[in-house]
């Protein structure tokens, strides 16, 4: 009897211990912090959505702001994350219905949010086609990421508690029906010194884009017409001399809002042949350039396909870099074209 009473008090032990996460593995470092506010009834600022990955899993969390919203809780939470945006329920071109987003609170494997003011969907990478490795980090595109969250007892200003729905995100949503989404970028550095090279595409902002998605089109320019949503930039040079344009980098949707200013690009064209100077910014460094130069417009979006530098692409991470192209108006109607890519790091690649 003495040998089961011990035997009992210690698995009570143990289950204190481990409900307190005592002696449990520690959690892996996790990076790529992403922050937007959590919208309800599409005005009131309930609270926030976090993104974040460590190299197993990514990470979204809801957040009521109690100092606010002392009254507010969640109902149910639904959501939906991949690469393509065409791909969420109803196409991306209007509001998903909650119910059809893949990720619930309260269906196995997640528990439920009834009554929580945060709450933490773990999302494996693998379960969404992304693999961390040094091969593979610095071409992962963006993740879309749709939050949508039932919020009870939201204070609305007028001195009453109401339900709401509420989506987070810093990009609204195409339809009738006001939704948000956000883009979040799989970061790679988890502070070991020893990390991944994380790099991330770079476009100089031209006068043309390649993309027939309306949503990727946000300063309406003239399109090229060369795929559904890739974004992206090409410029047309009409007359002779010197012109300087900024080169982003991650800007998806062509939105410069969701980007980073990586520097500039200055070409300096006299008819016969172009010089290209890229310069970045500091913190900033060029792994790869690829550069289109010609006549005829361009038919492709791969920057592999560009063709020059003609020597090699990969130039070592510098910060400025010139080339000069072979570039003239042969037929004499609409001048030349160029695409500036670049391939751009924190200065850290080897």
């Amino acid at each position: 009897m003495k040998i089961l009473k011990e035997a009992v008090l210690f698995s009570m032990f143990m289950a204190a211990f481990l409900s307190l996460g005592i002696g449990q593995a520690a959690a892996q470092a996790t990076c790529g912090d992403k922050v937007w506010t959590l919208w309800a009834g599409q005005h009131i600022n309930v609270g926030t959505v976090t993104v974040k990955n460590d190299a197993e899993n990514v990470y979204v969390t809801y957040a009521i702001d109690t100092a606010t919203q002392p009254s507010a809780t969640f109902g149910t939470l639904h959501m939906w994350m991949g690469n393509d945006l065409s791909m969420l329920p109803g196409g991306g071109a209007k509001r998903p219905s909650p119910g059809q987003l893949p990720y619930h609170s309260g269906v196995d494997p997640y528990p439920s949010s009834e009554g929580l003011t945060s709450y933490t969907f773990t999302v494996p990478l693998a379960s969404i086609n992304v693999t961390i490795a040094p091969e593979t980090c610095p071409n992962l595109p963006p993740l879309y990421v749709v939050t949508h969250a039932e919020v009870r007892d939201v204070d609305d200003g007028s001195g009453s508690l109401s339900g709401q729905t509420a989506f987070g995100g810093d990009q609204p949503g195409s339809g009738k029906s006001w939704w948000f989404y956000g883009l979040y970028t799989i970061c790679c550095d988890f502070g070991g010194g020893d990390g991944l090279c994380f790099t991330e595409t770079a476009f100089a902002k031209g006068t043309h884009i390649w993309t027939t998605l309306k949503q990727s089109n946000p300063e309406n320019l003239p399109s090229l017409k060369l795929t559904n949503n890739r974004w992206g930039w090409a410029i047309n040079l009409t007359k002779t001399g010197t012109a300087t344009y900024e080169i982003w980098a991650g800007a998806g949707l062509n939105k410069t809002a969701n980007g980073t200013l990586a520097g500039t690009l200055t070409v300096n064209w006299n008819g016969e042949a172009a010089e290209v100077k890229y310069s970045l910014n500091p913190g900033n460094a060029l792994e790869e350039v690829h550069i289109y130069a010609a006549d005829a417009k361009p038919t492709t979006v791969a920057p592999g396909q560009y063709g020059y530098p003609s020597e090699g692409y990969d130039v070592g991470g510098v910060q400025e870099f010139s080339y000069t192209v072979p570039l003239k108006d042969v037929d004499g109607k609409g001048g030349v074209w160029l695409i500036a890519h670049a391939v751009v790091s924190g200065g850290q690649c080897e």
